[in-house]
């Protein structure tokens, strides 16, 4: 007869990983909400915007932070992909240039499918990265997530990444310095300024060697440490940070809190005579549409319509056609 007197305590592949937890999310920019009409619209600022354990350390508007990345795999500490949230909460569609993955409307299931789409092209979807960062002078226990949708920053980031793996031999745990740089952007022949990601290595050559000398151990250790999955929820459902009385200024582009530099584009004279005449031919009087302008986008002139939500509009007027057809 057989005895189990064999004592299990650990399972393989399982019991070695190890995860470490979020912390928080530090943000890029600001939601504000105008007193005159309601609306509500991303801000870009020049800072860090931090939780209260970071302002007691580094003051309410820090432009540069001290971090420390926890792994070496780009992947997994900044991973890069195209996003959808539509109008929910939670993520529709994720993609990689070629191929997306996207939640079927019908069945709620994920389905495959070409990527970019028009979804892009009308600015619905942008491209994303997700920054895990250790904050050493705060808490090492776990990390905070940084989101970012400026082109720059991404790009800025990786060559970041490159060049300190190339110079150490690692990433993973070496001191670096993250910082807001004023970047200067074209767009539509109007120049403009904005506040990108850089990381930086700070240190001369003796620390350098100093790191080098170390890059075995902190592999072998690093390996076996998971990260959390980013969280991903739609950056239009941020809450507000400040209430303004003035409207947004016309000639201040729309970032959103994830420092996307790519400006808000609204549509143009010929798209609003065309919006018009679709209204007509619907059976909508202009008052109507002025309305529904209104109530549905909080829109007070046709003019400010954004590009990405014209098509919507469109063929939603269409769908309520109020002209009988005999």
């Amino acid at each position: 007869m057989s005895v189990f007197n064999q004592r299990i305590t650990r399972i393989k592949g399982l019991s070695e990983k190890r995860r470490l937890p979020r912390l928080g999310k530090i943000r890029l920019g600001i939601k504000k909400k105008s007193v005159q009409s309601g609306k509500e619209y991303p801000a870009e600022v020049p800072y860090f915007v931090v939780p209260d354990e970071v302002k007691k350390v580094y003051g309410e508007k820090p432009t540069e932070l001290d971090v420390m990345l926890p792994l070496d795999d780009i992947d997994t500490i900044f991973p890069v992909s195209y996003k959808f949230y539509g109008s929910g909460k939670g993520l529709k569609c994720n993609g990689d240039g070629e191929i997306a993955y996207c939640v079927d409307e019908k069945t709620k299931e994920m389905v495959e499918r070409k990527c970019p789409c028009e979804n892009l092209d009308n600015g619905k979807c942008k491209q994303t990265g997700n920054l895990s960062v250790m904050l050493q002078k705060i808490n090492v226990g776990g990390v905070y997530q940084i989101n970012t949708s400026s082109f720059n920053s991404i790009v800025d980031m990786a060559s970041g990444i490159d060049f300190v793996k190339a110079l150490i031999g690692r990433v993973a745990m070496v001191p670096l310095k993250l910082r807001r740089v004023a970047t200067e952007t074209h767009h539509e022949e109007k120049k403009q300024t904005h506040y990108t990601l850089q990381l930086v290595l700070d240190a001369n050559i003796d620390a350098i060697n100093q790191l080098r000398s170390d890059t075995i151990r902190v592999l072998e250790h690093t390996s076996r440490i998971a990260l959390p999955e980013p969280e991903n929820i739609n950056p239009e459902l941020e809450p507000v940070d400040i209430i303004v009385d003035e409207e947004q200024p016309k000639d201040d582009v729309p970032i959103d809190v994830g420092n996307n530099d790519t400006p808000v584009e609204y549509i143009s004279e010929a798209q609003v005579k065309r919006l018009f005449a679709i209204a007509r031919n619907s059976g909508w009087s202009t008052n109507d549409l002025k309305e529904y302008l209104k109530g549905q986008y909080k829109v007070e002139h046709s003019k400010d319509i954004k590009k990405s939500d014209y098509e919507e509009i469109v063929k939603w007027i269409e769908a309520h056609n109020t002209i009988k057809v005999a």
